[in-house]
C-alpha cells in the first residue's frame, strides 16, 4: 500500500473449496474488517473481481462509480445492491480509482489484492499497475501461502474441537448436539444457507433431526415419521453416495418446500424459517452421510448466489471432518441399538425366562427336571446374560478422577494449541494433587472447554478495542474443607453471546457431578466447586 500510496487495501480469498471471503481490509493504515460485521458472502463471479478471475489478468479502474467501463455496463454497479451497506458507505463510497491483481497457484487464481484511492486524488496509472503486478508475481504466492497455513491451522483446530465435542455424546443418555456439530460446515465452507438431516430412528421408524441455518441464525427441528421420497438421498433404498448438485426451484427444493408447508407438528416459526432458507437457495450441493451401507442423513451446503456450486466443494479439513463425523454417527447408532438390545434383554428378556421357569416348576415339574430341558434353560440364561453385558460395553461409566493431574495435562495442551495466550495455573495447596472427584473425563472436558471458549471470545472483544493487549487466563485452585474450588478469570471484556447454550450446559454438568458453579462481577470470574471423595469412593 505504501509503495503506490493506496488509501484502502483488501485481500480476497477465492478457493474452489472452503470459504470465499474477504481476509483483510486496511483503511487509512488501520484494520477495518472485524469479526461479527455480518458482511454478505463475497461474490467471486461478479464485479471487477469477477473480471480479474475470468481473465487471469489485473485490472485498473479510474472511477468505480462511472456508469460504464470500457464501453460496457459497470460491473461494480451491477452487484452494488447485493453488498453490505456499511461496507459500501465506508469502503466503496469514498473510493474512485482501484487496481485489482490476481495471485495464482498452478495457473489458477485463488486470491486477489485490491488497492484503492480516495476520490479527489490522482487516479492510478499504468506504471503503478505494473509495479503492483510485479510485486504480486514475485511475492504474492509466498505471502498467501503463509496466510493459508494459518487458516489451515484454524480450520483443523475447529474440526478437532467439533469432533471432540461430538465424541463425548457417544454411548450416553445425552442427545447429540447437532447444532454444534453443524458449525464446522458453516465455518469451513462458503455456504451461507444449509441443512443437516440426521436420521435418528430405527429400522421401523423414520425420524429425522433437521438443523437449518441462514447466515448466523440456526434452528433445530424434529421431524417425526419423515418418510423420504423413493429417489431422495435420505431414502434407505437410495444408491446415491456421492455429492449431488442442484439449483433454485428444482424438483428437490420444490418437493421439500411443499412437504414442510403442510408437515404436521411443526411450530409456525419453525415452518417459516425452513421455508425462508429453502426460498433463498439459488444453488446447492448435497453431501450424503453414508457409511457401511448405513444411510445416516445428509448435509446440504447452499448459497444465495446462482451457479455457485464450484465454490461449495468441501475443503480438505472439512472433508476430513465429514468423514469422521459419519464414523461418529455410525458409532452412536451402534451404541444406541446395543443399549436398546441390552435393555430389552433385561426386560422383558430375563422376566420372560423367569416366568417360563416358574410355570414349568409349577405346572410341569417333571419337564423342568428333565436334564435336557434344564440344560437348554441354563444355556438360554447364559446367552441372555452375555448379550446383556455386551450391550453395556459402550456405556459411559463414572470414574474417580485425580482432578488436578487431569487439569494440569489439559492446560498443558491448551498452552500448546494457543501460544498467543498466557494461561496461568496456580495450585495453592500441594495436598490437592492426589484428591479425587467422581465423574467422567468427557464431562470435565465439556466444562473447561466452555469456560476457555468464553474467555477466548472475551479476550478477542477487548483486543478489538486495544490491539496491544495480550490475552491472559488465570486459573486458581484451592482446597476448602472437603471441596476443590477452581477460579477461572481472564482479562477480556463482555461480548455478545453466540447461542447462549454454553452456560446452561455447564450448570447441568456441575449439577450431575454434585458440584456447584458461581459467577462473580467486578472483576468477572467463575468459581467451580467439586466435592472430594475418599479412597472408598464416598464423599
Amino acid at each position: 500500500m505504501v509503495g503506490i500510496d493506496a488509501d484502502i487495501g483488501q485481500i480476497n480469498l477465492l478457493p474452489k473449496s472452503g470459504p470465499v471471503e474477504k481476509l483483510f481490509i486496511i483503511k487509512d493504515k488501520k484494520p477495518w474488517l472485524r469479526d461479527g460485521m455480518g458482511l454478505h458472502p463475497f461474490d467471486p463471479q461478479g464485479g471487477f473481481t469477477g473480471r480479474v478471475i475470468q481473465s487471469g489478468k489485473s485490472i485498473l479502474v479510474e472511477d468505480i462509480w462511472s456508469k460504464t467501463f470500457q464501453g460496457e455496463p459497470n460491473p461494480f454497479l451491477q452487484i452494488r445492491q447485493e453488498m453490505n451497506d456499511e461496507y459500501v458507505q465506508e469502503i466503496k463510497k469514498p473510493t474512485a480509482s482501484i487496481i485489482i491483481v490476481p495471485i495464482k497457484r498452478g495457473g489458477s487464481t485463488f486470491c486477489t489484492i485490491e488497492l484503492s484511492r480516495y476520490r479527489g486524488r490522482e487516479p492510478y496509472n499504468q506504471s503503478e499497475k505494473e509495479l503492483v503486478d510485479d510485486f504480486a508475481q514475485k511475492y504474492g504466492p509466498l505471502f498467501m501461502n503463509y496466510i493459508i497455513d494459518i487458516k489451515n491451522r484454524v480450520a483443523i483446530n475447529t474440526a478437532h474441537r467439533k469432533l471432540a465435542s461430538l465424541s463425548r455424546f457417544i454411548a450416553t443418555d445425552t442427545i447429540v448436539n447437532f447444532r454444534d456439530a453443524i458449525g464446522a460446515y458453516q465455518k469451513l465452507s462458503s455456504a451461507d444457507i444449509g441443512y443437516g438431516f440426521f436420521k435418528t430412528g430405527g429400522l421401523s421408524t423414520s425420524n429425522v433431526r433437521l438443523v437449518a441455518w441462514f447466515g448466523d441464525e440456526v434452528m433445530e427441528v424434529f421431524l417425526q415419521d419423515f418418510v423420504a421420497s423413493s429417489d431422495s438421498v435420505l431414502s434407505d433404498g437410495s444408491d446415491i453416495t456421492y455429492p449431488v448438485e442442484g439449483k433454485a426451484d428444482d424438483r428437490r427444493l420444490i418437493r421439500f418446500r411443499n412437504r414442510i408447508s403442510t408437515y404436521p407438528g411443526l411450530k409456525q416459526k419453525e415452518r417459516d424459517f425452513i421455508i425462508k432458507c429453502n426460498d433463498h437457495i439459488k444453488s446447492y450441493v448435497i453431501y450424503p452421510l453414508h457409511m457401511l451401507s448405513q444411510d445416516l442423513g445428509a448435509v446440504v451446503l447452499g448459497s444465495r448466489r446462482p451457479k455457485f456450486e464450484p465454490f461449495l466443494k468441501m475443503q480438505p479439513f472439512l472433508s476430513l471432518y465429514n468423514s469422521l463425523f459419519k464414523s461418529f454417527l455410525l458409532n452412536e447408532r451402534v451404541a444406541r441399538h446395543l443399549s436398546i438390545i441390552s435393555h430389552q434383554i433385561h426386560n422383558p428378556g430375563f422376566y420372560c425366562l423367569a416366568s417360563l421357569k416358574g410355570t414349568l416348576v409349577k405346572k410341569f415339574p417333571e419337564v423342568y427336571c428333565d436334564p435336557e430341558v434344564s440344560k437348554a434353560l441354563v444355556g438360554l440364561e447364559v446367552l441372555l446374560s452375555s448379550l446383556h453385558e455386551q450391550g453395556l460395553i459402550l456405556k459411559r461409566r463414572q470414574k474417580n478422577i485425580q482432578l488436578l493431574k487431569w487439569l494440569s495435562a489439559y492446560i498443558s495442551q491448551l498452552r500448546a494449541s494457543n501460544p498467543h495466550l498466557i494461561i496461568n495455573l496456580c495450585i495453592e495447596d500441594n495436598n490437592l494433587i492426589n484428591k479425587k472427584v467422581t465423574g467422567t473425563y468427557e464431562q470435565l472436558e465439556d466444562i473447561f472447554e466452555n469456560l476457555f471458549t468464553n474467555s477466548t471470545r472475551s479476550i478477542i472483544a477487548r483486543q478489538q478495542q486495544e490491539d496491544t493487549v495480550i490475552g491472559k487466563i488465570d486459573i486458581n485452585v484451592e482446597l476448602k474443607g472437603k471441596t476443590i474450588i477452581i477460579t477461572f478469570q481472564d482479562n477480556g471484556l463482555p461480548y455478545k453471546t453466540v447461542s447462549g447454550r454454553g452456560w446452561p450446559q455447564v450448570l447441568s454438568i456441575m449439577e450431575a457431578l454434585g458440584g456447584k458453579i458461581y459467577k462473580e462481577e467486578n472483576p468477572y470470574l467463575v468459581k467451580l466447586v467439586f466435592n472430594i471423595i475418599n479412597t472408598n469412593g464416598r464423599e
